[in-house]
């Protein structure tokens, strides 16, 4: 009986050696000084200043500002008459939209060196990149929505029949949610980009939560769609959302990867930007009945407003001093689960910081 129990455990203790050596074998992930760590893309002052890329190194107590323009010299992310308002991570490239005629940007994530550009992509009406796979990716823009060859990095022709402004877009399973000023919740299949339906018309959207459902919001309804058969949840809000079209930001929202959490802005009244965040723990609408972050006296959401930072457990929240404008600008950095202030940091200027992005 012990030799049996020997060899199980000898056994056990191989099966292990070998998925340890396994692991080993594996290849290290790139090498970068933006590896670990947050981008702060921030618009820029339209009129007068470009918008740049900065970079928060885990467990630093400032940022590095305009990292982009260090690691590019010479190089512009469009011109001052144009608005750097979104970015994204795809197969180890950060896509960087410029609006208002700007280009597309791309650079390697880790290390920020341009690859490649697109001049006035989409006919100079991008607005955000997503990726499909790993030669193919798209644009929302402002009439619409346009491929684009990541092996050439070429954008092609409009898709047909999608004819109005699209933001916030997600690949979930076999679909593309595409975030589309009148058809609200637009769903491609990812393999031919043929419309797949329009469950519902969805005022903000998308993220994918932990339990792979895609949230968006209608007025004063938390929705989420199933991935695959696209049936429909709701939830009440204690509040109403608001277009995110006209000016247009990135959607005020974003969701846990460790845990059933969905948080989301409230708005301010108007055009002002607004100080509470909610927290929505799924299948709990009681989770709804007050806010999980209030900010601190004097800050205001700004831009995207909120991301989740899963390698940290934390909300990543960007703020100005003025519920209409303001110059001062700041990151700060909640724990996910108690909602308790980690860090501040506050840079001066007219920057207007977009939304951050945490790498994959």
């Amino acid at each position: 009986m012990k030799q049996h129990v020997r060899f199980a455990l000898g056994l056990a203790v191989i099966a292990a050696v070998a998925a340890c050596n396994k692991q080993n074998d594996a290849p290290p992930p790139p090498a970068g000084p933006y590896q670990n760590g947050v981008y702060v893309i921030n618009e820029g002052w339209f009129g007068t200043q470009t918008g740049s890329v900065w970079f928060y190194a885990y467990g630093a107590d400032t940022l590095q500002p305009w990292a982009y323009h260090t690691v590019n010299p010479g190089k512009q992310l469009g011109g001052v008459m144009n608005t750097l308002q979104y970015a994204s991570i795809h197969d180890n490239k950060l896509y960087l939209v410029i609006k208002a005629g700007g280009p597309l940007v791309v650079t390697d994530a880790h290390t920020l060196v341009e690859t490649g550009r697109v001049e006035r992509a989409a006919d100079g009406k991008a607005i955000t990149f997503t990726g499909v796979d790993a030669t193919r990716g798209l644009i929302g823009a402002e009439d619409g929505i346009y491929p684009v060859n990541l092996a050439g990095l070429s954008v092609g022709s409009k898709l047909p029949g999608i004819g109005s402004p699209t933001g916030n877009m997600l690949k979930a399973g076999n679909y593309i949610f595409a975030h589309n000023r009148d058809s609200g919740m637009l769903v491609l299949n990812a393999a031919t980009y043929a419309v797949a339906g329009k469950p519902y018309k969805a005022t903000i959207g998308f993220v994918q939560g932990r339990d792979g459902r895609v949230y968006g919001a209608k007025d004063s309804l938390l929705i989420s769609a199933h991935p695959a058969t696209l049936a429909l949840d709701t939830v009440k809000l204690p509040f109403a959302v608001v277009s995110p079209f006209g000016a247009w930001r990135s959607v005020s929202m974003t969701a846990s990867k460790a845990h059933n959490h969905v948080f989301i802005v409230q708005p301010g009244k108007g055009w002002s930007y607004g100080t509470k965040l909610y927290r929505y723990v799924i299948g709990n609408p009681n989770s709804l009945a007050q806010p999980f972050i209030t900010l601190p006296e004097g800050q205001y959401f700004y831009g995207s407003g909120v991301n989740y930072d899963h390698h940290k457990d934390e909300l990543v929240i960007t703020t100005i001093n003025g519920s209409f404008t303001g110059d001062e600008n700041r990151v700060l950095f909640y724990d996910a689960q108690t909602a308790v202030l980690k860090k501040t940091i506050r840079y001066k200027g007219w920057y207007f910081p977009a939304m951050t992005v945490v790498q994959p």
